[in-house]
């Protein structure tokens, strides 16, 4: 006889929301400066001495940092749900974040111990947007969650613009010194900005109500094997993430290769991708709320397959310029639509688990995406994996078509 979910504590007012919010700033500062602007040319420039292995290294860390929060999301998330300490476990990831930021500013430390610091900083940073997504579902009733979604996730693009103003202040004096400075200041910036977050999210979870005694593995697999719904959005969200991925790790290089971008021009198409990124997520929370998850997910890939096709057609600035206009509201409308669909299938109690499993998607599409695309330019060229990579958000949405959301009801049965 399936089990009648437990009834959710009272859902967060304003404020708490508000409060929520703040983290998807704060950590957008992390992924903007650590990972996407600054941290990868130090890293190669600075710390490798423009070694030829620099890159590689570089890679290599961010991919053991993605694997190492893929086995231990779901786990910590099952823990976390069976503790009722999302809130803790939060508290220790973003920590750990932001004294790994700060150490990278440290002068003589080894190229190893740099990349042993960036996979400890990034995997908590990792982990700390899954645990952050988790307490969506306890803080907003079915039919508002994609418009608090979007709130939280166009509140993370402001703050990456912000991140980044911040950083090209510090650099204005150039060398390594000020390369140094934007590190220890990033982390300072996630501390404060996480404050909010730390000091007014309830934890509103009930210690033991996920608990068994069988083990973490086997749970979180009956979850996965008694429930094709969940699969199947995990597979579809996996899949159109993959091709996301490989569009977020190669812009810049197909900006400037292939359309002729300069630097600061890079810069610039970066700030109109974030802008555009907020108001997409802004102008599909209310829909995805009256409509629901499905449809405004397979929207969003089919604009991004027309965003493929016409990144496959620009040949100048100018008409780049459309296309990272589309594309910027093609991820915002698709990754807070996401995090709102996983809220969707989620019972009580289970938040941290399924979560985990979201961010599992996620990190899984975020290393095979830039190394397929990464052969694909090998093979057929710049355009033309741009072109094939569309076929990500095609195949994407194929798997979504058969995905049944709910209606706003969990699709999972909460456990005793």
């Amino acid at each position: 006889m399936m089990k009648k979910e437990k009834r959710r504590p009272q859902p967060a007012g304003r404020w708490e929301i508000f409060s929520w919010c703040w983290y998807d700033f704060a950590n957008s500062a992390f992924v903007t400066v650590v990972v996407t602007v600054v941290g990868g040319v130090f890293f190669t420039k600075t710390v490798c001495g423009g070694a030829s292995w620099a890159e590689f290294a570089w890679g290599t860390a961010l991919s053991v940092s993605a694997a190492l929060a893929m086995g231990v999301g779901p786990f910590l998330g099952r823990w976390a749900d069976r503790k009722a300490s999302k809130k803790m476990a939060l508290l220790v990831a973003t920590m750990a974040c932001v004294i790994g930021t700060a150490l990278l500013a440290l002068p003589g430390t080894s190229v190893l111990g740099v990349m042993v610091i960036l996979v400890v900083a990034n995997a908590a940073f990792l982990l700390g947007e899954n645990l952050v997504a988790s307490f969506l579902p306890e803080l907003a009733e079915p039919g508002r969650r994609g418009r608090v979604s979007a709130y939280g996730w166009a509140f993370g693009y402001l703050g990456g613009l912000c991140s980044l103003a911040m950083a090209l202040f510090l650099l204005r004096s150039g060398g390594e010194a000020a390369a140094r400075r934007v590190f220890w200041a990033t982390g300072l910036f996630i501390f404060l900005a996480a404050l909010p977050t730390m000091l007014f999210l309830r934890e509103r979870a009930v210690p033991g109500e996920c608990g068994s005694e069988e083990p973490e593995w086997k749970m979180i697999w009956k979850t996965l094997h008694g429930h094709p719904e969940l699969v199947g959005l995990l597979s579809g969200l996996t899949v159109a993430l993959t091709g996301l991925s490989a569009v977020v790790g190669f812009a810049s290089i197909y900006a400037t290769t292939e359309i002729g971008f300069t630097l600061e021009g890079t810069v610039k198409l970066f700030v109109c991708l974030q802008v555009a990124a907020a108001v997409g997520a802004l102008v599909t929370g209310g829909w995805q709320d009256r409509a629901g998850s499905r449809i405004v997910l397979l929207s969003s890939l089919a604009l991004w397959v027309g965003v493929s096709l016409a990144a496959y057609l620009s040949r100048s600035v100018e008409s780049f310029y459309g296309v990272a206009a589309g594309a910027g509201v093609g991820m915002g409308w698709l990754q807070s639509a996401g995090r709102a669909a996983v809220a969707e299938v989620t019972p009580t109690g289970q938040e941290g688990e399924l979560f985990g499993l979201w961010g599992f998607a996620g990190k899984l599409a975020g290393i095979v995406g830039p190394l397929v695309f990464g052969g694909a330019v090998a093979l057929f060229g710049m355009r033309g994996a741009i072109l094939i990579n569309g076929a990500w958000f095609l195949l994407g949405a194929i798997l979504l078509t058969r995905v049944t959301l709910g209606n706003g009801k969990s699709v999972v049965e909460p456990r005793g």
